[in-house]
């Protein structure tokens, strides 16, 4: 899945599944994973399993063999006209998701964008067609948590993106908007850095809250994560966009620094 297995991306469960010679083909049967563990699995690995389900839905299965294709074609053939087509399309279609696992990120963060772009996070909405849950409602407020609402639509999200906006001097208020930026990461690197270490952020402290009680408080808190998460993907960032990156870092730090705009009150 990107540029490593699952088994590297999910250490923790592979070290005690059972099936670890068997493909994810042999063990799908249309809905889960048949696999059996050598012990009780926790919380944290329940949530980590349940979103390999998640990635697991998302693939195709036949009885190919497998080979390079190009999906906007039938017969599967490159075709200059096919790109034309594809990048002129005004649709709904997200033809930048497969650009995904070229970004300068780090590998478990592709396979959150990639679930996030199928709309297989496990958000309430989804964590519900699987399982029983409490409440769908947003931990930042009372709307229904969907992956379009947490990640855009919420006042939290929404002042998030922002002021991430005017840190990158760049407009960002949808999906569509990070996504298309993929498709040019040699020219938006340090964009594209910045803004899937701001979804990951956001998606990183709903977790916290969910499970562990973390209390929200400011704006300020996600600021700051980014600005951490950046630096540390710093190395990752192509020569060329190091200095643009930088740049963003310094004006994120600087509109972290100023008096929080955003309380759970004002929700």
């Amino acid at each position: 899945m990107g540029n490593s297995s699952l088994a590297i991306q999910f250490w923790d469960l592979y070290v005690i599944v059972d099936e670890k010679t068997s493909t994810i083909a042999d063990l799908w049967d249309g809905s889960e994973l048949k696999c059996t563990f050598r012990r009780t699995v926790g919380p944290p690995l329940s949530r980590m399993w349940l979103e390999v389900v998640q990635i697991a839905s998302t693939i195709e299965f036949s009885e190919c063999e497998d080979s390079l294709i190009w999906q906007f074609t039938s017969d599967g053939v490159f075709t200059s006209q096919s790109m034309y087509k594809i990048i002129s399309f005004r649709g709904v279609i997200p033809v930048f998701v497969p650009s995904v696992w070229d970004l300068k990120i780090p590998p478990r963060v592709h396979i959150f964008l990639w679930l996030l772009s199928k709309n297989k996070i496990l958000t309430r909405d989804n964590l519900a067609k699987r399982q029983e849950v409490d409440t769908d409602s947003c931990l930042f407020c009372t709307e229904q948590e969907t992956v379009q609402h947490l990640f855009f639509d919420c006042a939290v999200a929404q002042l998030l993106w922002s002021v991430v906006s005017q840190a990158l001097n760049l407009k960002i208020s949808s999906f569509l908007d990070v996504g298309a930026k993929w498709l040019s990461n040699k020219k938006f690197a340090a964009t594209n850095i910045i803004c899937s270490a701001t979804l990951w952020s956001l998606w990183k402290l709903r977790n916290e809250m969910c499970f562990q009680n973390v209390g929200w408080m400011d704006l300020r808190l996600l600021l700051w994560r980014i600005v951490g998460m950046a630096q540390n993907w710093q190395i990752l960032c192509p020569p060329g966009s190091k200095d643009t990156l930088l740049t963003y870092i310094s004006n994120l730090k600087d509109l972290a620094r100023r008096p929080p705009r955003l309380s759970m009150g004002s929700v």
